[in-house]
């Protein structure tokens, strides 16, 4: 994949932005849409609006109730639709990207940033190489694995949220120490 589109480019897709960045992936083949972000890393360049060119992939990074107001300005985008929102399953992405030329839910979490983040994947319309590119693209962030879309609230339960509740137990037992 030569070129990606990240639209939003919050938390969790300025992580997976960073890891690839770290690794080395040219910050030339990224481009980001993001109406309130100040300023993207050297050499990515920053949109407020949808280009009207296209994308290799696309990595929809916005809140999934901003997935109405989206969707439809990418209907017709003949690109691999990766999708990070939360909840948001693959029939209804389907539903709505009727021309994607593949559908990936990925559930990673910040530690993507660094490389060490578990990544769950599913998809829908790739054949073994359209995988194979996807692990590679995701491989730099962490240890991708390919998982049935039913086991996604699990993973989210486990690897997406469970590591906020970890730091906030650490910041309870050093704000107790601190008490004391």
């Amino acid at each position: 994949m030569e070129s990606i589109l990240l639209i939003g480019c919050g938390n969790m897709g300025g992580a997976m932005l960073t890891g690839w960045l770290a690794a080395g992936i040219p910050a030339s083949r990224f481009t980001v849409v993001d109406p309130y972000l100040a300023d993207a890393p050297a050499g990515v360049e920053l949109l407020r609006e949808l280009p009207q060119r296209g994308f290799d992939a696309i990595l929809l990074g916005v809140k999934p109730q901003l997935l109405g107001d989206v969707a439809p300005q990418l209907a017709k985008a003949d690109a691999l639709l990766l999708s990070i929102l939360a909840g948001v399953e693959l029939d209804s992405l389907a539903a709505r990207f009727p021309a994607a030329r593949g559908l990936v839910r990925i559930m990673p979490n910040l530690a993507a940033a660094i490389g060490k983040s578990p990544i769950a994947l599913a998809s829908r319309g790739l054949d073994d190489a359209g995988r194979a590119g996807v692990l590679a693209l995701m491989a730099p962030l962490g240890t991708p694995e390919w998982i049935d879309e039913s086991l996604f609230d699990a993973v989210t339960a486990l690897a997406g949220s469970g590591p906020a509740f970890v730091y906030r137990f650490i910041d309870a037992l050093a704000a107790g120490a601190a008490a004391l």
